[in-house]
């Protein structure tokens, strides 16, 4: 398969790679500086967890030719980029499918009016940062890489994709209903950067601030009581579970993570990369759960909502 990743950070680098190594032919675009350092130097990836070294020579461009054809583009940029992609993506004239890998709860409509039955969604799972040329990653075992359809029908297509992700090594799930798995994702996540926006992005010192976790906890915990009470059957079955235990074990678990390498591997580099996003995310998971008519005090402190 003949495969364009639109962004080339932390996310697109690590499934390009994978992509490539898996046999397939990746075209992977970048700007500024890392289309150079991409030019300079390949894909070059470090293994967190393993250590492990990979440096990929990789086709680079800063445009995509117009007449130039893919089976597929994975679109792997911040949730407020999505829409600045639709020019570019709508002057390809291939006919490929488009899977915006990220935050796009909420955004679906308009890129579906753009690119229609091309557009499906799905969500990464890989963290990490970026420093110069190198790209230091982990993969997240406790998520799968998730992927939906718009109208929630498993399709050949999404099975064909599923098939792909797997092959080059990431455990992927299609999920029935993707925007209610992203606003779920949203009620887990939000509470994360916000508390981490407290304390300086410091994952450490976050571990260590037991009001905050404390706090988190309960925001996480209204978040998705509320969404469940309204029907959301789509947050994952680990997050159900841990969040079924008393605040106790909750907070010994989070403060565990954070405490150690993944807490800035998982949380703080993209918390720290995309307060942008993080803050509209916040906005549209405030808005989801006014729907619900569930009360969220604790989240709402969080995000210093007065409701």
């Amino acid at each position: 398969m003949r495969i364009l990743v639109l962004g080339a950070g932390v996310i697109g680098s690590v499934y390009a790679a994978r992509l490539l190594e898996a046999g397939h032919e990746v075209v992977l675009l970048a700007r500024g500086r890392r289309l150079d350092d991409l030019r300079a130097h390949g894909v070059i990836l470090q293994n967190a967890e393993s250590g492990e070294r990979t440096w990929l020579p990789v086709t680079v461009v800063g445009q995509p030719d117009p007449d130039d054809r893919f089976d597929l583009v994975l679109v792997s940029v911040r949730a407020e980029q999505f829409t600045d992609t639709l020019p570019m993506l709508t002057a390809m004239n291939d006919g490929s499918d488009v899977l915006f890998f990220g935050n796009t709860a909420n955004r679906q409509t308009d890129l579906l009016e753009a690119l229609g039955q091309r557009a499906l969604f799905g969500f990464p799972a890989v963290g990490g940062s970026c420093e110069g040329p190198t790209v230091t990653y982990v993969l997240i075992a406790q998520q799968k890489t998730m992927l939906g359809e718009p109208s929630g029908v498993r399709t050949p297509r999404a099975r064909r994709l599923q098939e792909l992700l797997d092959e080059a090594g990431f455990t992927t799930q299609i999920s029935a209903d993707i925007d209610a798995w992203l606003v779920g994702h949203a009620a887990f996540v939000v509470p994360i950067a916000f508390a981490l926006y407290r304390v300086d992005v410091d994952a450490r010192r976050l571990a260590a601030d037991q009001a905050t976790m404390r706090l988190m906890v309960n925001a996480t915990r209204q978040g998705f009581t509320a969404l469940q009470s309204h029907g959301n059957t789509e947050i994952p079955k680990n997050l159900r579970v841990l969040y079924r235990l008393p605040n106790v074990f909750v907070t010994a678990y989070w403060r565990r993570v954070f405490a150690g390498p993944r807490g800035e591997l998982w949380f703080a580099a993209h918390s720290r990369n995309a307060q942008a996003e993080m803050h509209t995310l916040a906005q549209q998971l405030h808005t989801a759960l006014r729907a619900t008519d569930r009360a969220t005090p604790d989240l709402d402190r969080l995000l210093n909502i007065n409701t």
